[in-house]
């Protein structure tokens, strides 16, 4: 008797996959002709491409949150203070001290939001908007001081920028993506973080320490919002300082790649799933600018309804309400 090459559940995955790749390629076939043709030329997909790395960069850290059972909204404003840090550093020191600061930002900030939530016992989604309150206080500070002295907000130097340029900015991309596949993985602190998140009892008799298995996971996501940060400030040349939780707009974009990732996880690997995912939020809205959309309220309606519509189809199967 034959072996089955793969079992039925992998071919049904590898058959839903086809036909959503087969239907999202109809549909921009459909609007690209209605566009002219100018939706699928390289020059735009090129262009979306590098419009969304930091996106996709930001949906990896959201990713790792989500799959260790965190909901943190904290990210826009570490993303910002990030930047911020980013154009001041790499003005003053060059690129790599740039880099090197941007992303412990982000690791700092995670690692603090996940050490005051697990010993404080305050929820997770509670710990992390009163941290986007502080992180945001620090940059509109910043802001303040500039301000008073005539001066504007940090703008990075053109000979610094070059992460937010091409070809690095797909470098860039290249190489987060790849760096989370090895710890999504290949490392016992992914595997860990997941199942800390999944049961902690469970975890706990398994002789890991779950405090640290998480604040660790914290940390690498914090890595991954500081790079996205420092990308974001080379791509844009400066971040606008935001106050009273208004950076939360700027993460509602990679939040929903990365619901669209964890709903196409039964069918793809996550984090491959994660660039997919971001690009295709990319499209939507770049479609929507082609049709003369205004930013602002309506891109706004469209960008919730696609939140809630990839949150509810990563919850398929989950019986009773998710917090």
């Amino acid at each position: 008797m034959k072996k089955k090459i793969m079992s039925d559940e992998t071919r049904k995955g590898m058959i839903q996959m086809l036909i959503i790749a087969a239907a999202i390629i109809v549909v921009l076939i459909i609007f690209n002709v209605i566009l002219d043709g100018l939706l699928l030329r390289p020059k735009n997909l090129m262009t979306v491409w590098a419009g969304c790395v930091a996106n996709t960069i930001a949906a990896v850290g959201f990713v790792i949150l989500f799959s260790g059972n965190i909901t943190d909204l904290s990210p826009g404003g570490v993303i910002i203070l990030a930047g911020t840090v980013t154009g001041i550093v790499g003005n003053a020191a060059g690129i790599v001290p740039m880099v090197i600061c941007g992303v412990l930002i982000g690791v700092g900030c995670m690692a603090l939001n996940f050490t005051v939530y697990r010993f404080s016992k305050v929820p997770p989604w509670i710990t992390g908007l009163g941290m986007l309150m502080v992180y945001e206080s620090i940059t509109m500070k910043y802001s303040e001081i500039q301000a008073a002295h005539g001066q504007s907000t940090v703008v990075i130097n053109d000979d610094v920028r070059v992460l937010g340029q091409k070809p690095a900015i797909y470098i860039c991309w290249g190489v987060a993506i790849v760096i989370a596949y090895i710890y999504f993985n290949h490392t016992s602190l992914g595997i860990k973080y997941r199942a800390a998140g999944e049961n902690e009892a469970v975890t706990k008799i398994m002789g890991i320490n779950v405090n640290k298995a998480l604040i660790l996971g914290g940390v690498v996501a914090g890595a991954f919002f500081g790079f996205a940060g420092v990308i974001k400030e080379c791509y844009n040349t400066f971040i606008i300082p935001q106050s009273g939780m208004t950076s939360l707009s700027t993460i509602f974009q990679p939040m929903a790649a990365a619901l669209l990732a964890l709903a196409l996880a039964s069918m793809i690997n996550v984090v491959l799933a994660i660039p997919i995912a971001a690009f295709i939020i990319g499209l939507i809205f770049n479609i929507l600018t082609m049709f003369g959309v205004p930013s602002g309220t309506l891109t706004d309606f469209c960008l919730g309804v696609v939140v809630i519509a990839f949150a509810a189809l990563a919850q398929r199967g989950v019986k009773g309400v998710v917090k």
